[in-house]
C-alpha cells in the first residue's frame, strides 16, 4: 500500500502544478517572441512569476521547457547537426534555444504582432565568433539589469577627433555608469597581446570597462594590467574589472585598477 501511496502523491503534486506549468510556458513563450533572446536561462529571468509573486520553481521551470519541446513551438538551435550551447565556462554548454514556425505562429496568434528577430541573426551579422557574441549579449543584460545604460551597437570611435581616419576604437559594448561614458571590452582569452587595444580606449575615453568570462581570468587580466602601468606602458586612466562569472552570481560588479 505504501509505494501506491507515494505514486498517488506524486500524481497530485504533478496536477497541483501543472497551473503554475501552463501559465510559465504562456510566459516563456510570449517573452522569446518580444525579444528573440535564443538564452533559456535568460528568458526565465525575464519571464513573469506564476503565482503569488515569487519566481516559479525549477522543477516547474523544466516542465514549462519541456512541454514548450514536446508541442514543437521552440527547437534546439543547430550547427552541422549539432545541438548549440554556450556558458561562460568551457565544457559545461547551456543548450540555445529558438521558436519554430509554429511557435512564431502561436506567438502572433497571441499577441497580434510579429516575432522579434532572433539575436542568433545579430550575432552571426556582427561577430565571427559565436561563443564571443553571446558573451556579449550576456555582459550587456547582466549590466542592464544592474540599471547601467548600455549600447550594443556602438560606432567605431576616431582616436582623435581631428583624424577620423586614424586608428579606432572599436568596442564591443558602450555603458553609461556614473555619469561617465565607458567602453566596455567583453575578452574571452588574456595575453598582453591585448594591450594596444586598452591603449586605444584609454586614450580616447581615459576609462575602460572590462569583462573576463570567468573570475580567475579576471584576476589574471588585472595582474597584466597592474604589471603594464608599473612599466607605465598604459595611460592614465580608470579600469572597471569585472566577470561574466561575477555578474552571473550576483556579486559586487567591478573592482577597480
Amino acid at each position: 500500500m505504501a509505494p501506491q501511496a507515494g505514486r498517488g502523491q506524486t500524481a497530485s503534486r504533478a496536477m497541483d502544478c501543472r497551473p503554475a506549468v501552463e501559465a510559465l510556458r504562456e510566459s516563456l513563450l510570449l517573452s522569446m517572441g518580444r525579444t528573440g533572446c535564443i538564452r533559456p536561462w535568460r528568458i526565465g529571468l525575464q519571464a513573469m512569476p506564476v503565482a503569488d509573486g515569487f519566481p516559479p520553481a525549477a522543477a516547474v521551470t523544466r516542465r514549462a521547457w519541456q512541454s514548450l519541446l514536446d508541442a514543437e513551438w521552440i527547437q534546439p538551435i543547430r550547427s552541422a547537426g549539432q545541438v548549440l550551447g554556450w556558458h561562460y565556462r568551457q565544457g559545461r554548454p547551456r543548450r540555445l534555444l529558438e521558436l519554430t514556425l509554429q511557435g512564431r505562429h502561436g506567438y502572433r496568434l497571441r499577441t497580434g504582432s510579429e516575432p522579434a528577430a532572433s539575436e542568433l541573426a545579430w550575432a552571426l551579422r556582427f561577430h565571427t565568433s559565436l561563443r564571443h557574441a553571446l558573451a556579449i549579449l550576456e555582459a550587456r543584460d547582466h549590466l542592464r539589469a544592474r540599471d547601467i545604460p548600455v549600447v550594443d551597437d556602438p560606432l567605431p570611435c576616431p582616436r582623435l577627433s581631428a583624424d577620423p581616419g586614424g586608428p579606432r576604437s572599436e568596442p564591443d559594448l558602450v555603458a553609461y555608469y556614473r555619469e561617465r561614458v565607458y567602453p566596455v571590452e567583453v575578452q574571452r582569452a588574456v595575453g598582453a597581446r591585448y594591450l594596444s587595444k586598452w591603449v586605444k580606449s584609454l586614450e580616447l575615453f581615459q576609462r575602460l570597462m572590462l569583462i573576463t568570462f570567468t573570475e580567475n581570468s579576471c584576476r589574471r587580466q588585472g595582474q597584466q594590467l597592474l604589471d603594464a602601468r608599473l612599466r607605465r606602458q598604459l595611460p592614465d586612466g580608470v579600469i572597471l574589472l569585472s566577470s561574466l562569472e561575477r555578474l552571473e552570481q550576483g556579486a559586487a560588479a567591478f573592482s577597480e585598477l
